[in-house]
C-alpha cells in the first residue's frame, strides 16, 4: 500500500494526552472525584489534555458507587478509553470524547495505527449489551466483592486497601511456595525476592475458587 503525503497526519495535529489511570490506580486503590479533578486541573493549567485509561473503569465506578460522570467529564477528563475486555467482553473498547474538539483526525489516526476493525458491529453489539443490560456494573461488583473477601482473609499480609478487583499481599517466599504448590496462581509484584504478590479477580472467577483461596490464606496467616 502506498501512503500519499496528504494522507499522513501532520505533526501539528498530534495531541499529547497524558494517561490518567481512572479511579483505580496501579495499586488497586481508587482515585476519588476530587482527586481526579485536581489532577485534571493541573494538566489543563499547563495546556495539556487528559485521557483516562478505563481498562477497569467499571470496577472503579462500582467501588465509588458514583455516577460515571463524576469521575470523567465532571472531573475534567477530556477522553475516556472505556474498556470492557477485562470485565467480560471480547476485545471491546470505546473511545469517548468529552471534548469534541479533540475528535479531529481521530478516525484517520486509528486506521493508520492498525486499530480499525472491518466488522466493528460485532464489537459494538457487545458494548450495547454491556451497558444497556447493566452487566458492566454487575460483573464489577461481583469481582470487587470477591476481592474484598480475599483481602479480609489475608488482612495481616495486606499491602494496600482493596478497592477494586486487585489484592496485594506480602506473602514472603514460604507462603508463596505453599500457595503455588496448592494450585493457586498469582503474580510476583516487584522483584520475586521481595515476596510481594498481586492477585487479580477475573470477571468469571468461580466462587468456590475464591473461598478456597481465602481458606488457604487464613491458614497461612
Amino acid at each position: 500500500m502506498v501512503f500519499r503525503r496528504r494522507n499522513l497526519v501532520p505533526r501539528t495535529h498530534v495531541l499529547l494526552l497524558p494517561r490518567v489511570v481512572p479511579a483505580e490506580t496501579e495499586l488497586g486503590t481508587a482515585y476519588r472525584p476530587d482527586e481526579l479533578a485536581a489532577l485534571c486541573k493541573l494538566a489543563h493549567d499547563h495546556g495539556l489534555k487528559v485521557q483516562m485509561d478505563g481498562a477497569r473503569f467499571a470496577n472503579a465506578v462500582a467501588f465509588l458507587d458514583c455516577h460515571p460522570g463524576d469521575v470523567t467529564w465532571r472531573a475534567g477528563v477530556d477522553v475516556l478509553s472505556f474498556g470492557a475486555t477485562k470485565n467480560g467482553a471480547l476485545a471491546a473498547e470505546a473511545v469517548v470524547f468529552f471534548d469534541g474538539t479533540l475528535v479531529r483526525d481521530f478516525e484517520l489516526r486509528r486506521k493508520q495505527s492498525g486499530h480499525l476493525l472491518s466488522k466493528s458491529r460485532y464489537v459494538s453489539a457487545q458494548l450495547l449489551a454491556y451497558v444497556e443490560s447493566g452487566v458492566w456494573l454487575r460483573n464489577a461488583r461481583r469481582t470487587n466483592d470477591f476481592a474484598r473477601k480475599i483481602g479480609r482473609a489475608g488482612a495481616k499480609l495486606l499491602m494496600h486497601p482493596v478497592e477494586a478487583n486487585e489484592i496485594f499481599l506480602a506473602l514472603g517466599q514460604e507462603r508463596k511456595q505453599a500457595l503455588r504448590q496448592a494450585g493457586f496462581e498469582f503474580y510476583d509484584w516487584n522483584a520475586a525476592s521481595t515476596g510481594e504478590t498481586r492477585f487479580v479477580v477475573s470477571w468469571d472467577q468461580r466462587e468456590e475458587d475464591v473461598l478456597a483461596l481465602c481458606a488457604a490464606l487464613e491458614k497461612l496467616s
